[in-house]
């Protein structure tokens, strides 16, 4: 047209430029637009509107709300086009904006504005102005149409109201696929998952569900791990031919893999035809929670085959090797970082160091830590809890002071990772000082952090400061009374830790095998032995908890200690399973201080026969042949100990 040196019109501007919008051709779009201003059109209201839907179309809405603004006279065209520009862009705010000026101008909105305008009241989650939207549309006679029911039926799910969602679903003459595929999917987001279910087996009957709905329906069997539908829209999908949908296949990779079936999970990633990385995160990760790390690893090593591993195939691995203590495989993963050239990536660090630390070497994970261009809270609340954990509990404190120095804020992360610094080192100052810390930021409103400034007092040997914390907070959980009542056994003083337990009950609160534990352990300790076999026959009578090797040490060690010894190795013979070591060795220590040899050697020689190896019951063991003066028994036990390389470790029992 322009080689015949013919002029467009205003005609044939508003097709020129929907093409250019059509074809992507922002260029020539602008390049019209110029064409239109010096021709003098820009007033033509049908040439400003297309002008309007094309920049609209490619997310220049600046330059669409300026023709807008330059317009003269407008049309509903006008409005239409600037609020679907807004809204298909995700600019909410302004789509709404937009029609609320259209409505205080006296402009009437039709399907195309309200359609235009919903899904920025859903995602405002503006309930009134949707709500007066629909009076609206009911108003002015438009609630038939079908795009305008579609629209409010996801509006009203964003609101999280599928009660009116299902009201106007079920009132639709006309229903198509995305009506259905919008109120199962407004069922899914609020967790309704029977409802989800109910309304797609209507489906089933009264339609035909497309790729989206079956992602959606599977969704939820994933979410409510329902392995029967699971198993029902599988079916479905091969009957209809949807075998080439990677989505589809992966969320059922994920479902079978919740549901326990990692059979059906690997046969389904097998039978795709064409997989992407995440097909293989997904079974990886199913291997892996299932706990069969070795299949996880083999896996893994075939991926590296066919697809390059991303982040979250090294998280999921790392996170594993932290799990099972394999630093080889973890050093193995490292490798496999640096050569996929992920290293700078802040989650992937963050997940080595962990995995250093967490697998006893933290050489390793300082050299990962210091090589970091930029830390976290995150990373320095895991290398400080990694040093605590390895028991360089000095060198935590000092990473902590560098943490504040760098200006990183602390956490309730943080918090929880130093606490048990405090304990280990009785450090006194340092406590009080976090506890200050823990004030100025607000963290004590945190049930864990109060629960650990509790044990971290009573630890660092300050009771009153521990009941001071617990007598401060405003909610208590179960922790916090097993906290307490542990701090109170510590400290000898049963008769409070029992009253801590009764107080605990009248709260309503059950205690837990833990908190048995604790109570237990003050009874031993303040000599209380009637209360403590109350309480062992309570835990199991009146809160069904079936005692395990814990409780049974500290009732043989409550029954030692008051010098029952033949009522405790009678009780340790009525267990209803076989007694370890430290049950023995509980009694052991009792014969010992009581002098009662008889029991003791008794007791010695069950213990030998144990074939166990830890060093200091075989050192308690020769110290009672010792004060027996039976030094042949003496030199049989060194013997072994040396013989087998044994060295004493610090603790002999639950106690």
């Amino acid at each position: 047209m322009q080689d015949a040196n013919l002029v467009p019109d205003a005609f044939t501007l508003p097709s020129v430029l929907g093409a250019c919008a059509s074809v992507g051709d922002l260029d020539t779009g602008q390049n019209v637009h110029g064409r239109v201003l010096g021709a003098g059109f820009e007033s033509d209201l049908y040439i400003s509107n297309a002008l309007i839907s094309m920049y609209s179309r490619f997310g220049c809405l600046i330059e669409a709300q300026k023709v807008f603004d330059g317009m003269r006279m407008r049309d509903l065209v006008s409005w239409n086009s600037l609020i679907s520009g807004y809204s298909a862009n995700g600019e909410w705010e302004k789509a709404v904006e937009t029609y609320v000026e259209l409505r205080v101008s006296g402009v009437v909105p039709d399907c195309f504005t309200v359609e235009s305008v919903l899904p920025a009241f859903g995602s405002l989650q503006a309930n009134i102005e949707g709500c007066v939207a629909h009076g609206l549309v009911q108003k002015i006679g438009i609630d038939e149409d079908r795009l305008v029911s579609n629209g409010l039926i996801a509006m009203y799910c964003r609101f999280e109201n599928v009660v009116d969602a299902r009201n106007i679903f079920d009132m639709m003459v006309e229903k198509d696929v995305v009506s259905w595929n919008t109120m199962i999917n407004g069922y899914y987001e609020v967790g309704c998952h029977e409802s989800a279910i109910e309304l797609f087996q209507k489906m089933l009957i009264r339609s035909h569900p497309d790729l989206v709905t079956i992602t959606i329906i599977l969704h939820v069997c994933h979410d409510s791990e329902d392995l029967k539908l699971g198993r029902s829209v599988h079916g479905y999908i091969i009957r209809n031919g949807y075998q080439c949908d990677i989505a589809a296949h992966n969320i059922l990779i994920a479902t079978y893999s919740k549901c326990g079936s990692l059979l059906m999970s690997h046969t389904v990633f097998d039978q795709m035809l064409c997989r992407d990385v995440l097909s293989w995160n997904l079974l990886i990760s199913g291997y892996v929670e299932r706990e069969y790390f070795e299949e996880a690893i083999g896996l893994f090593r075939l991926m590296k085959l066919e697809a390059e591993p991303d982040v979250v195939t090294t998280m999921t691995l790392l996170s594993m090797c932290s799990e099972i203590v394999n630093l080889r495989q973890g050093k193995g993963l490292h490798c496999n970082v640096i050569k996929t050239g992920i290293t700078s990536n802040l989650l992937v660090q963050n997940a080595l160091i962990n995995m250093y630390s967490k697998c006893d070497s933290l050489d390793n994970a300082l050299k990962e830590f210091e090589s970091m261009k930029m830390h976290d809270t995150v990373t320095w609340n895991i290398i400080i809890s990694g040093c605590v954990q390895n028991g360089a509990c000095d060198l935590g404190f000092t990473l902590l002071r560098e943490m504040n120095t760098r200006g990183a804020m602390m956490d309730m992360a943080t918090t929880l990772s130093i606490l048990p610094a405090c304990s280990f080192l009785t450090a006194k100052r340092e406590g009080k000082e976090i506890h200050g810390t823990v004030f100025r930021l607000g963290l004590e409103l945190h049930i864990p952090v109060d629960n650990a400034l509790i044990e971290m007092y009573s630890k660092c040997g300050n009771l009153d400061y521990a009941v001071k914390v617990f007598e401060h907070m405003s909610m208590k959980d179960i922790v916090t009374w097993t906290s307490l009542v542990s701090a109170y056994g510590m400290y000898g003083q049963g008769e409070k830790a029992l009253r801590a337990f009764t107080e605990m009950e009248e709260e309503g609160i059950i205690p837990d095998h833990v908190a048995f534990v604790a109570v237990l352990f003050a009874c031993s300790h303040a000599g209380l032995v009637e209360e403590g076999k109350l309480h062992f026959k309570k835990m199991e009578q009146e809160y069904r908890i079936i005692p395990r090797m814990e409780h049974y040490a500290c009732m043989v060690d409550l029954l030692s200690r008051s010098g029952k010894l033949d009522e405790a190795e009678a009780f340790i013979k009525s267990m209803p399973f076989k007694p370890d070591v430290s049950i023995w060795g509980a009694l052991l220590s009792a014969c010992r201080t009581t002098s009662d040899n008889h029991i003791a050697e008794r007791i010695s020689k069950r213990i030998t026969a144990m074939n166990f190896d830890n060093a200091g019951y075989h050192v308690l063991v020769s110290n009672v042949y010792a004060s027996m003066g039976k030094w042949d028994a003496v030199g049989s036990v060194r013997k072994s100990l040396k013989s087998r390389n044994l060295k004493k470790d610090r603790g002999l029992s639950w106690i």
